[in-house]
């Protein structure tokens, strides 16, 4: 697998699993009255897959957008990643 690709994919990943981690304390803890809300609905999986997917996305674009800026500009030093 190419390094680019490796690069995305883990960084990606790594900001998806934060996200989740996120949104899982922020239910666990009842942010906003997050967790009242989950554990009052009718239609709980709809709504963790729809929390999980949006801090998901957010958190791993995020996580990539950084590590691309702060991505090392000659070859040397990426050969080094």
């Amino acid at each position: 697998m190419p390094k680019l690709v490796r690069f995305v994919l883990v960084n990606s990943f790594t900001g998806i699993a934060i996200g989740w981690l996120i949104a899982a304390a922020a239910v666990h803890f009842n942010v906003a009255n997050l967790g009242e809300l989950l554990d009052h609905t009718q239609h709980k999986v709809a709504a963790i897959v729809m929390l999980a997917l949006t801090f998901g996305i957010t958190f791993g674009f995020a996580y990539l957008a950084t590590a691309v800026m702060l991505m090392p500009t000659s070859k040397d030093d990426f050969d080094k990643l």
